[in-house]
């Protein structure tokens, strides 16, 4: 969905949360098989928010763990990484999520506003998680976002 250089911070938050949490149900079936998975090397559980640097509205939402050996420790829960991710298949966008063709032409960095929301949006799914039983943070990749990281808490 295009969204209108015109479009306010607020517009953006309405439309791409509902979107966000219209994935809640894969979005936690993903979280649970992390946690069924996680290695007992894991000394850290993390989210990761990474926009695309064109500012365009494209961005993955992906876990990591943290702790010796990461190839080895992602690896386990590799199946249950990806909590979202936008992509462009045979010229539609999957998910529709809301883009701007000028992100130069919007009154807000659009990255900044995709790593707050998404955060938002994973603390409040943590909270229906429970939590993975090691410490977990969710955090804007490049330095996006209003903050660097947030602890999630169980």
């Amino acid at each position: 969905m295009r969204m209108p250089g015109s479009a306010t911070e607020t517009e953006y938050r309405i439309a791409l949360s509902a979107i966000l949490q219209a994935h809640d149900t894969l979005a936690l079936e993903r979280l649970r098989g992390a946690r069924d998975n996680l290695p007992v090397a894991a000394k850290k559980f993390l989210v990761g928010i990474h926009p695309a640097q064109d500012g365009e509205g494209y961005f993955d939402v992906t876990l990591h763990l943290h702790g010796p050996d990461l190839y080895v420790l992602n690896r386990a829960i590799a199946p249950y990484r990806s909590l979202f991710s936008v992509r462009s298949i045979d010229g539609s966008l999957e998910p529709d999520v809301p883009l701007f063709s000028d992100p130069y032409e919007v009154g807000f960095s659009v990255n900044d506003k995709i790593v707050d929301i998404c955060m938002d949006w994973i603390e409040q799914l943590w909270a229906k998680f429970g939590g993975a039983g090691i410490p977990a943070f969710v955090f804007g990749a490049e330095g996006y976002g209003s903050v660097e990281k947030k602890p999630l808490l169980p």
